[in-house]
């Protein structure tokens, strides 16, 4: 059985404040759709765009430009890399300007505590607020994915959901968001449930495989091949009130589907 208890939504800062837009990524190949409405979110395939690849382990693959072909094959001709596997290597004034001159992020996928050790509460992670602020994009797929939360799902949490962690924070572009990826590929449904009971009134949002989150001010709306899944706190509250239980944790949303953001305010 869930919780038999949970806080009552209060009214708090919106999910999503900024002019600009998140494109999250639940993993696996990226179709052709997603990479489209990134070119169009940001202008064109020939506007700068800042790949951040820190995440993969693969050292050898980054520093040979690998990461940058899948990019360079869907014709994207502005390419830069910002990546460091030290955070007061963060700051460094190239990288800063990289992402003051970019009309769109790419965060790829491997371990997102690679991401959060390396730029979070640098002036880097501030640019990229920025960024959101000027009407800018950020996309990222599998962990860069997650990181776009405010609480980071996995590791200890997937080997014993039962115990109650204290999960890494986020880089936050969406408040008090917990994201998963992989979610029906990796039979990670329930993943969230154990977290969202951890941090009440926590948003949760999963996506499935080649299946991407276009997160704007208003809404989430689904593209791709499969499924997104939300956690909402306020419906969990409301099945509580009716049945004295949260029997319906999740809902799916297909390709198409959009999810109102303004209920959450």
């Amino acid at each position: 059985m869930l919780l038999a208890t949970i806080h009552a939504a209060v009214a708090q800062e919106p999910i999503f404040p900024y002019p600009g837009k998140l494109i999250i990524i639940g993993g696996g190949s990226i179709p052709d759709t997603i990479f489209d409405h990134f070119a169009q979110s940001i202008g064109g395939r020939d506007q700068p765009v800042v790949y951040i690849p820190t995440a993969t382990s693969d050292e050898s693959w980054i520093q040979a430009g690998k990461h940058l072909e899948k990019f360079k094959n869907k014709q994207f001709t502005n390419l830069q890399t910002v990546h460091t596997r030290h955070r007061d290597s963060a700051d460094l004034p190239v990288f800063l300007e990289r992402i003051r001159s970019a009309k769109g992020i790419f965060i790829g996928g491997g371990d997102q505590s690679r991401l959060a050790d390396a730029y979070r509460g640098t002036l880097l992670h501030q640019e990229l607020f920025a960024l959101l602020e000027r009407g800018g994009t950020i996309m990222g797929t599998s962990a860069g994915a997650s990181i776009m939360g405010s609480v980071l799902v996995g590791g200890d949490h997937r080997k014993d959901p039962s115990k109650k962690f204290q999960l890494p924070q986020g880089l936050a572009f969406m408040k008090r968001t917990a994201i998963d990826q992989h979610v029906l590929v990796r039979n990670r449904a329930f993943d969230l449930i154990p977290v969202l009971e951890n941090y009440p009134n926590t948003f949760g949002l999963s996506l499935d495989e080649s299946t991407a989150a276009i997160v704007t001010t208003q809404e989430i709306r689904v593209i791709g091949q499969s499924y997104m899944m939300t956690y909402d706190p306020a419906d969990w509250t409301s099945q509580l009130q009716r049945w004295g239980r949260i029997l319906q944790p999740f809902r799916f949303h297909a390709p198409g589907g959009r999810y109102e953001l303004s209920q959450l305010k």
